[in-house]
């Protein structure tokens, strides 16, 4: 897929302290009825360690803006989030789109077997072998 088929944005939801349950409960229904969506590749809810009453999701999509924002941001299960979002919320939503830069940089741990509670990287230097396996760059 090309990152102009790709669509990635952060959002930003900085609840009132005193309501941020119900924005919880309300994102992570709307991120689970979103993650049904054909554009749909992934998201990570995460909480802010700045200020811990504000969420922050993380998406990806394989869509572009445009039709994010015409098709999939007016679904019927975000009518009521959305009618309740304001008074949730300390300050305005934020949402940061980003693009990818040229090349794209995607990287993901190679995760290794465990063997008795360490992995086979760690038995193989523990046993004498070499810490370098293969597919990992020398």
């Amino acid at each position: 897929m090309s990152s102009q088929n790709r669509l990635t944005f952060i959002v930003h939801l900085p609840a009132k302290p005193e309501r941020y349950a119900e924005l919880e409960a309300g994102v992570r229904q709307v991120l689970t009825d979103m993650s049904r969506e054909p554009d749909f590749l992934n998201c990570t809810l995460h909480r802010s360690q700045n200020d811990p009453n504000t969420l922050v999701v993380y998406e990806t999509w394989s869509c572009d803006r445009e039709y994010f924002l015409q098709h999939h941001l007016p679904r019927h299960y975000r009518a009521e989030f959305e009618r309740e979002l304001p008074g949730r919320l300390a300050a305005g939503r934020r949402i940061e789109f980003l693009d990818e830069v040229s090349p794209p940089l995607r990287l993901t741990a190679e995760k290794l077997s465990p063997v008795s509670g360490i992995t086979t990287l760690a038995a193989a230097f523990y046993a004498g072998g070499s810490p370098i396996t293969s597919g990992v760059a020398k």
